[in-house]
């Protein structure tokens, strides 16, 4: 009887829900990025991804043979999200009857994107230490992406400007890139201190260098 009730008072191990390997995979990738975010690549063995999930290391080997192996799916679902939410930007602004708004409402649809989910635009925006170098080209590459349709954007913007205002000296490539560091630059402080740079802030500071006289 003495054993029975040691047995009963013995706290049951917890296991980890049953999943489809498809919603394991999510899970474990979930918790890689936020190892990641918080402490860097370095900190992201299949040790601390499978303590982290609630699983045993057997688990996440079922689906990763390695570390590498499964910081390439990160980093290939990361780059699809980013790659999607620029081409969002792309397809948004494709025929704007106001370049101006087109360019304003492009930004904001970007940098609501890079809020909605930060540990992800963290990769591209943050330094990371530990980048294996088998991911740094897919990192660059994501952070490229905005190139396309933001030269399309600022081109339209400028022919759309008053003729006595417009300049054909104006050198698109030059001007592509210090609009793309600054809004780098822009992405960063909001990933770093949300509250302080929220949205409508910096799109009012935008608007300003935008402005036009009537």
């Amino acid at each position: 009887m003495a054993r029975a009730g040691s047995d009963a008072a013995r706290p049951r191990r917890k296991y980890a829900k049953r999943l489809q390997p498809a919603d394991r995979r999510e899970q474990l990738l979930d918790t890689a990025l936020r190892i990641l975010a918080e402490s860097g690549f370095a900190e992201v063995t299949i040790a601390a991804v499978a303590e982290r999930g609630g699983v045993t290391r057997p688990v996440v080997y079922d689906l990763y043979a390695n570390r590498d192996d499964l910081l390439r799916d990160l980093i290939a679902r990361e780059t699809a999200r980013m790659v999607a939410a620029t081409s969002h930007v792309a397809e948004s602004g494709a025929a704007p009857a106001d370049p101006k708004a087109a360019l304003l409402s492009a930004l904001r649809r970007f940098l609501s994107d890079l809020r909605s989910v930060p540990d992800s635009w963290r990769l591209v925006y943050f330094p990371i230490d530990g980048v294996p170098p088998a991911l740094r080209a897919p990192i660059e590459r994501a952070r490229d992406e905005l190139r396309a349709p933001l030269r399309r954007l600022l081109r339209d913007w400028l022919a759309s400007r008053p003729a006595e205002e417009r300049t054909d000296e104006v050198d698109l490539d030059v001007f592509v890139e210090i609009v793309q560091g600054a809004v780098q630059t822009v992405a960063r402080q909001m990933l770093a201190e949300p509250e302080r740079f929220d949205l409508d802030r910096i799109l009012r500071v935008v608007d300003l260098l935008l402005y036009e006289n009537p």
